[in-house]
């Protein structure tokens, strides 16, 4: 496939790296009363956010977005989010992040930092994230807590756009999450797939799956049993279309890993999810669908 520049206009060559772009959000909330307010932002294009509202149990939603088609070769994302004490924050983007078709040696990076001080409930539940052929993406994703804070994050990825036959079709995709609580690392986790190098379709579990999920839960109590459950589709549609693991790695801390051959089954998988853990925090579970485009 041929690159793609952001006004979407076909490119040859290394035209679609010309124009590079360093977009960042910077975000601070506060505890004001009974309410979480939007105390300080300082945006840098493309990134934008839609206006912050509430939710009925407390919660400020805080949408992301992204304009223009998606990321580029060369391009680099930064947000940075801050719960001050007692602050309920979730945020969430508006629609799938793309990362377009690149040139050899290019690449698109985001990286994102969280921070939840004393008391405070910070949760990111980004839509999927979907590399085109020939892409190259490298995320961070670093997150400092206090002990009695509250985390939540689920990423989400699709491994090409399946309607198009493009599955695996990217070069790269790599992403490093932790969390450290009180300065100390206490969870840590690594996606790192490229198709051109390794016969990823059947590595591991991986077992020809096009949706993965991966998350995890900082402050929760029990909340589902260390096993692997398999989900069937439809009967006599052949094997189970989800896979998903749910279950405590450590007290207080509980992970989610899922599979599935298809969205919809991924997105049930992940609100099953967002369910148990709004039991055990006792709020009100967020429909992540009412958020997006």
């Amino acid at each position: 496939m041929t690159p793609i520049d952001r006004a979407g206009a076909v490119r040859s060559g290394r035209a679609s790296e010309a124009v590079r772009i360093r977009g960042s959000a910077t975000l601070l909330f506060a505890r004001r009363g009974t309410r979480t307010v939007l105390r300080h932002s300082r945006l840098a294009a493309p990134m934008a956010i839609v206006r912050p509202f509430p939710l009925p149990d407390g919660r400020l939603v805080v949408q992301l977005v992204t304009l223009g088609p998606g990321l580029c070769g060369g391009d680099t994302i930064a947000v940075d989010a801050i719960a001050e004490e007692g602050a309920e924050v979730l945020l969430t983007t508006t629609a799938a992040t793309r990362v377009m078709t690149m040139n050899p040696g290019c690449r698109a990076e985001q990286h994102i930092r969280l921070r939840a001080g004393p008391g405070a409930s910070l949760e990111y539940y980004p839509a999927v994230t979907i590399p085109f052929p020939g892409s190259e993406l490298l995320q961070t994703l670093a997150i400092d807590a206090a002990p009695t804070a509250r985390i939540g994050v689920v990423e989400t990825w699709a491994l090409g756009r399946a309607a198009r036959g493009e599955y695996l079709r990217f070069r790269s995709l790599s992403s490093r999450t932790s969390l450290a609580i009180d300065g100390s690392v206490v969870y840590a986790d690594a996606l790192q797939l490229e198709p051109a190098l390794d016969d990823v379709a059947n590595a591991g579990v991986l077992d020809g799956r096009r949706y993965l999920a991966a998350g995890f839960f900082y402050g929760v109590g029990p909340v589902a049993d260390a096993q692997l459950t398999a989900e069937a589709g439809p009967a006599g549609s052949g094997p189970p279309v989800v896979e998903v693991a749910f279950a405590e790695s450590r007290p207080g801390l509980a992970y989610l890993r899922a599979m599935a051959d298809d969205a919809p089954a991924l997105d049930a998988a992940v609100q099953g999810s967002l369910e148990r853990v709004a039991r055990a925090w006792e709020r009100p579970v967020a429909r992540l669908d009412r958020f997006r485009c």
